[in-house]
């Protein structure tokens, strides 16, 4: 894990490289190097820092930059920041910045999320006025009121209501909660342990659904972006998501299941090779958008998070001994190991000495019947079968079928314990193959 550490930190120090000064006593991130620091991308990058425990220069410009509401900008003049999505991220980057909840522009935040709520839903607009409701801004907002300690009442039941639109937009199959980087956003949210912690089959149905998706993008279209469109004021800006980003940090806090997914462990390897590797490239350390796109601060600071949130699933999820045994699967040392025998386009065959003799025990049984039976049959040796022999060939067939079964159920299922993967399909075949193969002969 020490090369991934690395990796992060080289992010980390891309963005610390390039960081803006201005003047006025402030400085920032834009979300790429054309454009003016502002509230909004520095607090998703301080947000990143604090996640990879990384300190973030300048601290005291950087807090003076998120206490402001607005920055110019470069072709349409003032470049108002305090749409609900500006006052979820303020809020949550002052935390990381050291303030306390009962600071002025943390209150102001906290106001600005209670009465943006929309009654209906239970959503967030991205901006205010008539904007529909986000699942990017209602995923930013309670995150951010997470906050708030479960004694302040109004964060609680606006956290509840918020929560709640998401699973429902999930269930319902909203267009809302359809594409990619919405799925990995509500992925990610619920599975966060505060969130996780409200229960219900409702919002573990949601999570799986989600989680589904994701697997489902990162097959078809992995590594896209999708752009979301903002007004702030005057100011009509397009957000873009960078999907594999979000969808490696959701898959990571999904629990120890798919740490080992396959889809998974593509779509961190491509992540990794997003990042600018070369010393002597002027954003080495830094992370493109997609793997034509351009580095930037917001696809390298969505990158520290997702890799922070894989480094610390690993060491919660992961068995050591789990990873020595891949060593020495890879390795292939003894013949008793699992060998990857074959290459199929979602995961390799695995198999070891002892499963490979017990799939030819089974195979040379049955070449061994059905070739007897055509040669006795071709030279006329062997009479139309009688009932007995009809029905243990019809038994010998089950059992065989059975093995099969029971092979293919032990590997898939395989976080349940073999035997008793066994005893259930042996239950399966006794109580339904058994007597219906009895019936039709009968």
């Amino acid at each position: 894990m020490s090369d991934f550490e690395h990796r992060i930190i080289r992010a980390c120090d891309w963005l610390r490289r390039t960081i803006v000064r201005p003047g006025d006593g402030y400085a920032g991130w834009g979300w790429s190097a054309d454009v003016a620091p502002n509230p909004q991308d520095t607090a998703e990058v301080v947000c990143a820092l604090a996640a990879a425990r990384r300190p973030v220069p300048d601290a005291p410009a950087v807090l003076a930059m998120m206490r402001r509401t607005s920055v110019a900008h470069h072709t349409q003049g003032e470049w108002v920041f305090q749409a609900p999505v500006d006052a979820a991220w303020r809020l949550r980057a002052l935390r990381r910045l050291g303030e306390p909840l009962t600071a002025e522009e943390i209150v102001a935040s906290r106001h600005t999320l209670l009465t943006t709520q929309d009654l209906e839903t239970g959503g967030w607009a991205l901006s205010d006025g008539i904007a529909p409701i986000s699942v990017t801004a209602t995923t930013a907002a309670v995150r951010s009121l997470l906050e708030f300690p479960d004694s302040d009442d109004a964060t609680t039941q606006a956290t509840a209501r918020g929560v709640s639109f998401l699973v429902t937009a999930v269930l319902d199959d909203d267009s809302r909660a359809a594409s990619n980087h919405a799925a990995a956003q509500i992925a990610h949210l619920l599975g966060d342990p505060a969130i996780a912690a409200l229960g219900g089959a409702r919002l573990a149905r949601a999570h799986t659904l989600t989680v589904d998706r994701i697997l489902a993008h990162l097959e078809s279209s992995p590594g896209t972006l999708e752009e979301e469109q903002i007004h702030r004021g005057a100011v009509a800006q397009t957000w873009y998501h960078s999907t594999l980003q979000q969808s490696v940090a959701a898959l990571a806090t999904a629990g120890d299941r798919l740490i080992f997914h396959p889809t998974f462990r593509t779509a961190l390897v491509q992540l990794l090779d997003f990042q600018q590797s070369v010393r002597t490239h002027r954003d080495h350390g830094g992370f493109r958008t997609s793997r034509e796109g351009i580095i930037t601060s917001y696809s390298t600071a969505q990158a520290v998070q997702a890799l922070t949130e894989v480094h610390s699933g690993v060491r919660q999820w992961v068995n050591p001994a789990t990873v020595f045994d891949m060593l020495c699967r890879e390795s292939g040392a003894h013949h008793t190991d699992p060998q990857d025998i074959a290459q199929t386009p979602r995961a390799p065959v695995t198999m070891n000495s002892s499963a490979g003799a017990a799939v030819f025990a089974a195979a040379a049984a049955a070449g061994v019947t059905i070739i007897t039976l055509a040669l006795a049959f071709d030279k006329g040796t062997v009479q139309p079968l009688g009932e007995e022999s009809s029905r243990a060939l019809v038994v010998w067939g089950s059992l065989l079928i059975s093995f099969g079964i029971y092979c293919w159920a032990a590997t898939v299922f395989n976080k349940h314990r073999s035997g008793r993967v066994g005893t259930i399909v042996f239950a399966a075949a006794t109580t339904i193959v058994f007597p219906t193969v009895a019936f039709l002969l009968g």
